[in-house]
C-alpha cells in the first residue's frame, strides 16, 4: 500500500526531470513516489529560464498543494517554502538517514536484526528526545545511563558505536575566583584547596593569574553540564573557604559574591 504525505506538508524533493512546464521530483521520504512542480510554483520571482532555478538531482523541500490518490498525482510548491524552513526540514532528513545508518551499524555490532534493535533501542531513545539522531548524540553527552530503559546489556557497545561516529564539541566555561585568606599561611592554604579541588573534579583547571587572583575553566559536552559542575563547585569552594573572602566572578559577567569572615 502507498503511503501519501498530507496536504501542507513539507517534504524533501530530489529532482529527477526538468520540462518547460515544470519539474518532476521524487519524494524521499515516502519511497521516491513522484511528485510534480508546475513552474508557477518553482520561485517567487518570474522563471524565464526554468534551468536557472533548478538542477538534475539537487535536493529541495516542497508543500504539498494537491494529492490525487487514482492517478497516482503530487503537486508540490517550491515557492510555498521559506527559504529557512527548506533548511530546517533539509536538515533534519539528513539526521534521520545517519540515524538511520546509526541504527543499522548498531544492530549488526550487537547481533540484533532490524526490528529488534529498533524496539529495544531507537523507540526507548525516541520516547526522550525530537529525534533519533538528538538521542545518540545525548547518549555521546552524557554517557549510557542517559537512557534507563534501554537494556543494559546493550549499553557498552551502544556507546563505542557512537562515540566513534558522532563527534561533540566540548563546551566551556571560564570564571575568574578571587581568593583572599589572612591567616599566616593563607598562600599555602589557597593552593592546597584548589589542587584539591581540581583533583575531585574532572575536566576542570584553575590558573594563577595575580595575588588573589585565578582562573577556574570547566570543560564539559555541554553548557548544562559545566554549568552543573560550576555549580557544584561553587559550594565546595565556598565551604573550602570558609572564614576567607571569596568572590566568584562567571564567564557570563554575572557574580556570585560570598564574604564570610
Amino acid at each position: 500500500m502507498i503511503e501519501y504525505p498530507k496536504i501542507a506538508e513539507i517534504v524533501v524533493c530530489k529532482i529527477i526531470k526538468i520540462t518547460d512546464f515544470g519539474v518532476f521530483v521524487s519524494l524521499l521520504e515516502y519511497d521516491d513516489i513522484e511528485g510534480f512542480v508546475h513552474v508557477s510554483q518553482i520561485s517567487s520571482t518570474w522563471v524565464k529560464n526554468i534551468h536557472n532555478h533548478v538542477k538534475i538531482n539537487q535536493i529541495r523541500a516542497a508543500k504539498v498543494l494537491h494529492i490525487d490518490t487514482k492517478k497516482n498525482q503530487i503537486d508540490v510548491s517550491f515557492n510555498r517554502v521559506s527559504e529557512a524552513d527548506e533548511k530546517r526540514k533539509i536538515s533534519d532528513y539528513r539526521l534521520f538517514k545517519r540515524a538511520q545508518g546509526l541504527m543499522s551499524a548498531i544492530a549488526t555490532d550487537l547481533g540484533l536484526d532490524q526490528d529488534t534493535a529498533w524496539t529495544e533501542i531507537a523507540e526507548p531513545l525516541m520516547e526522550k528526545n525530537p529525534n533519533l539522531y538528538d538521542g545518540f548524540v545525548n547518549i555521546v553527552k552524557y554517557g549510557v545511563n542517559y537512557c534507563p530503559d534501554i537494556d543494559k546489556k546493550h549499553s557498552s557497545k551502544l556507546f563505542d558505536v557512537l562515540s566513534k561516529s558522532i563527534t561533540v564539541k566540548d563546551k566551556k566555561i571560564i570564571s575568574q575566583l578571587e581568593i583572599s585568606c589572612s591567616q599566616e599561611n593563607g598562600a599555602e592554604i589557597i593552593k592546597k584547596n584548589l589542587t584539591k579541588i581540581v583533583s575531585d573534579f574532572k575536566g576542570t583547571n584553575i590558573i594563577y593569574l595575580a595575588p588573589g587572583k585565578y582562573e577556574l575553566t570547566i570543560v564539559a559536552k555541554d553548557y548544562k553540564l559545566a554549568h552543573k559542575v560550576f555549580l557544584e563547585m561553587s559550594a565546595v569552594l565556598e565551604k573550602s573557604f570558609k572564614g576567607c573572602n571569596l568572590n566568584i566572578i562567571t564567564s557570563d559577567k554575572l557574580k556570585k559574591e560570598t564574604k564570610k569572615k
